[in-house]
């Protein structure tokens, strides 16, 4: 099965991309930082057959525009609400990577009733209370940039736009998705090319500001406080190698939700979707029909 194409839904916060296919129960995914809905083509490959998959893409990443009011996790969260409203779905499974993880992971404890199963893919909670309270001084730093940077930002993102052919031309030409990935993915070499390529595609053609914006997800105290109370059972995914949240992060992650199973994968990094993408969406899948 081929990557369904894009629709677009307007939406009270504005307009979204989404990228929809398959039959059953929905199963809603949410990219990480830099990423797009492109990003979950195994899981229209594989799981489509058994779920309504239906993968976002949050504002200002793939093919949905910025949004007005700056892009931090509580506009994230809404719009992903407001877009499970607007398609009228129900006990849906919610799966998110990286930012798209705590975005997830707020809208089940913001609509308990909504999610069944939750899927949380790298991602985690700070190791240690010194480790917490280094990160939350991240995350005031990093709004603090970001509500100064914003409206420089917003003038680049013109210049981004008239650009992106250009820019999207070159990063795609070998090394440089090797070069770009490697900070992010394990073994390059064990990535198939075409899935590199999507994956710094998607990252240069995030908006400047809705990239700086999302970073400040970093930190944010309300996911410590949101996993304290997610009702749904959730699984939770990591790469032992990733350098982003690492296996004790995941740990800790999993040591907080009340009704979690944690599987870590051998030779991966950061996005087991790409590297590892028969363990992870078999083990998705068993999940899912557990």
């Amino acid at each position: 099965m081929s990557l369904p194409a894009p629709r677009f839904i307007r939406l009270p916060s504005g307009y979204v991309a989404y990228r929809r296919a398959g039959v059953g129960p929905p199963l809603v995914l949410i990219h990480g930082w830099g990423g797009s809905s492109r990003h979950w083509l195994g899981a229209f490959v594989t799981l489509s057959d058994e779920y309504d998959v239906i993968a976002v893409d949050l504002p200002g990443f793939g093919a949905s525009p910025p949004p007005g009011l700056p892009a931090r996790l509580r506009t994230l969260t809404t719009v992903t609400l407001e877009l499970i409203e607007a398609l009228e779905l129900t006990d849906i499974a919610l799966g998110g990577h990286s930012l798209g993880a705590a975005v997830a992971l707020l809208v089940a404890t913001a609509r308990p009733d909504l999610v069944n199963r939750l899927i949380l893919t790298s991602f985690g909670l700070p190791r240690s209370p010194a480790e917490a309270e280094l990160m939350g001084l991240l995350h005031v730093q990093l709004i603090v940039s970001s509500m100064l940077w914003a409206p420089w930002l917003d003038l680049w993102g013109m210049w981004q736009a008239a650009l992106r052919p250009l820019t999207q031309a070159v990063i795609v030409i070998p090394p440089v998705p090797h070069l770009v990935a490697g900070h992010v993915v394990h073994d390059v070499s064990e990535v198939p090319y075409p899935a590199l390529a999507v994956g710094v595609a998607d990252l240069v053609a995030m908006h400047a500001r809705v990239g700086l914006e999302a970073a400040t997800t970093t930190g944010d105290p309300t996911v410590i406080g949101a996993s304290r109370t997610v009702a749904a059972p959730t699984l939770i995914i990591g790469g032992r190698e990733d350098r982003i949240f690492p296996p004790d992060s995941a740990r800790a992650l999993a040591s907080a939700l009340p009704r979690s199973g944690l599987v870590l994968f051998d030779r991966c990094g950061h996005v087991p979707m790409a590297e590892t993408p028969g363990p992870f969406y078999g083990t998705v899948g068993a999940f899912l029909r557990a």
